[in-house]
């Protein structure tokens, strides 16, 4: 291991804080810590023992070392719990990823009503007296006609009713499972082309009619206390399963959201009075209760080992990538056991550099660009506090992770690691490990963030280093 000493520092580095508030001392140290490194890389590059670069402080006071060649263990490794509903997307459909595997997806879609105009209750489903139902249509949204795989291919749609109604509020893992009925309620083959409707919409989408019962129910349900909140209303109508086909070469996403907004998909629902000339109309969107079911098979893959959640597999077996992707629950996941080396260690500053393999990139595929992490527990279980993520953050019991964002001029991530390095290095924690997850921003600072698994966003990750600043006891 590589240590560095440096010769003079009046200030004492007691903790992050005070290292990195005094400006004048951190330029001074930082212009201390490049030239030594310039003059360690011209003159002793093939020394055999080098020598220890820090910065020494009078009597009596600590030391603070920098390192950046510590040990770092790297794996992929496969979650326990990926979320996937609440998402922004339905997947549906299924395709190769040479890296990846063979990847499925299962929508489930639970209908909700519409927010009030007030937005702090749901507007209920009301209809004239005798009213006579019309049709029910399923309106799927593509915005970008979003296709993995072979794009040029057919996928044949098919949509089921769930034997039960999905939970509100519930959060639904990646592999969760509903019952469903086995005749599907209508089935459709497309291609791509037919998301395209320039006569009608400048949103790509494609509708699909229900069978008329379908209708009927809703129709006994309007003006009724079942209508008329989206607790009552979802244990009181079942939802649907948007599957492919078997053997279908391509995976397409449809847009979920508040019909609030433009171009999201819906239910759209229609009656009339009788002797009426015009319908009536009621459109369900799809947030509240919704999940993708996400499979792979990894066969013939270097991850095919990944076979059960809470496995890893080094990257000494996968040429020294590790494999990230969004709803599949992959993740990178990193130990540091070069820490236990040093001599009762605080830690001032860790950060992460690390990179990504740009010969995986497929431009078919879109790229984490954002990655997050989080904590593993003692059973190599992802760790919850209050049924959140336990996040590798500042604050105490953060909703949301540090975050880093890729930058593709530099092909590189830089992440301050600093909590979990000084949980580590007091023994607050063990090092089980964390892992680094595909993630979305939580503000304009990209400077936190969530977990991502509305798409199958994918990156594979190299070359990890941890640059440490600490003081020994």
């Amino acid at each position: 291991m590589l240590k560095l000493k440096m010769r003079t520092l009046q200030k004492r580095f007691s903790n992050f804080t005070q290292i990195w508030q005094n400006s004048f001392m951190l330029n001074r140290i930082t212009l201390m810590r490049n030239s030594v490194l310039v003059l360690i890389s011209a003159f002793f590059f093939s020394c055999e023992e080098p020598s220890n670069i820090g910065f020494e402080g009078g009597e009596g006071t600590e030391q603070t070392y920098f390192t950046d060649t510590l040990a770092v263990e790297s794996s992929t490794y496969l979650m326990d719990s990926a979320i996937t509903s609440g998402q922004s997307s339905a997947l549906v459909g299924s395709f190769t990823d040479p890296l990846y595997g063979e990847i499925t997806s299962v929508a489930y879609l639970q209908p909700a009503l519409v927010p009030d105009i007030y937005g702090t209750g749901q507007t209920p489903l009301t209809i004239s007296e005798n009213s006579v139902f019309d049709s029910l249509k399923l309106s799927l949204i593509n915005r970008t006609v979003l296709f993995y795989g072979d794009s040029t291919s057919s996928i044949t749609i098919q949509v089921h009713r769930l034997k039960e109604s999905l939970e509100f509020g519930k959060n639904y893992n990646y592999d969760d499972e509903q019952a469903y009925d086995a005749t599907p309620l209508v089935s459709k083959t497309l291609t791509r082309e037919n998301f395209y409707n320039p006569a009608d919409s400048t949103i790509p989408y494609i509708k699909l009619k229900l069978p008329d019962a379908i209708g009927e129910e809703l129709l006994a349900l309007a003006n009724k206390d079942a209508s008329a909140t989206n607790e009552a209303f979802t244990k009181a109508f079942k939802g649907f399963r948007i599957s492919a086909l078997s053997g279908t070469k391509t995976l397409t996403s449809f847009n979920l959201g508040s019909v609030s907004s433009d171009g999201v998909s819906a239910l759209e629902f229609y009656s009339h009075t009788p002797g009426g000339t015009t319908s009536d109309g009621y459109v369900f969107e799809f947030t509240t209760a919704r999940y993708n079911q996400i499979t792979s098979d990894r066969s013939g893959t270097l991850i095919s080992s990944l076979t059960q959640k809470t496995l890893s597999q080094s990257s000494s077996l996968t040429g020294g990538n590790t494999y990230v992707q969004a709803g599949t629950g992959l993740a990178s996941k990193l130990t540091f056991p070069g820490i236990a080396k040093l001599n009762n260690p605080q830690v001032s500053r860790a950060e992460l550099e690390f990179r990504a393999d740009t010969t995986t990139f497929d431009p078919n595929i879109s790229l984490t660009q954002f990655i997050t992490f989080i904590k593993l527990g003692n059973s190599q279980q992802v760790t919850r506090i209050n049924g959140v993520y336990d996040f590798v953050n500042y604050g105490l019991n953060p909703t949301t992770g540090i975050l880093t964002t890729y930058v593709d001029s530099t092909n590189l991530f830089i992440a301050d690691i600093t909590p979990y390095l000084q949980d580590i290095a007091s023994k607050k924690n063990k090092d089980n490990g964390m892992i680094l997850v595909s993630a979305a921003p939580t503000d304009a600072t990209l400077r936190s963030g969530t977990v991502y698994n509305s798409q199958l966003n994918r990156i594979l990750l190299k070359d990890f280093k941890l640059n440490l600043y600490y003081s020994e006891k």
